[in-house]
């Protein structure tokens, strides 16, 4: 019975998981969709701006157009700071990564009797496949830090 509660366990494990990392994710989606789309509708808004000839607005315009343009600038750099799309992308890897595991153990659980003994080297290998689903996790996101820092240290130079 104690493999078959260790397994019960990194079922538990998987799904908190899984449901852990879509929450990030689909953050992490919609904020790569807003900054993504705030930065292409503040690009057309000055295209427009500079673009009118409208004579009694035309300094407005040109602020509103400057202001635009600054907060391109903005937008652009928390992206490139943050980096929500890489961060959405490695999310989404882990994510599928779990949910392969999670098929796994339903596929095994799947071909056991009920009272059948649980396979404590199945058990091992699910285990161990976890950990490196989140060593891989864990070395993909010190790999964008570090690029990230890389990209900051250019700019600085």
């Amino acid at each position: 019975m104690q493999y078959r509660e260790k397994l019960k366990y990194l079922e538990d494990e998987v799904a908190k998981s899984i449901k852990s990392m879509k929450t990030k994710a689909d953050r992490n989606k919609s904020r790569t969709y807003m900054v993504s789309l705030s930065s292409v509708i503040l690009g057309a808004l000055v295209t427009i701006a500079l673009g009118l000839q409208i004579i009694p607005w035309a300094t407005e315009l040109k602020n509103f157009a400057l202001i635009c343009g600054a907060l391109i600038a903005v937008v652009n750099g928390v992206e490139s700071i943050i980096g929500y799309r890489a961060l959405w992308v490695k999310q989404k890897v882990t994510l599928l990564n779990l949910y392969a595991l999670q098929n796994e153990i339903d596929f095994y659980k799947a071909g056991l009797e009920e009272n059948e003994q649980v396979d404590e080297n199945k058990v091992s290998e699910f285990f161990a496949k976890y950990q490196i689903v989140w060593e891989t996790a864990s070395s993909e996101w010190l790999r964008l830090r570090a690029e990230q820092e890389q990209e900051e240290a250019n700019k600085g130079s």
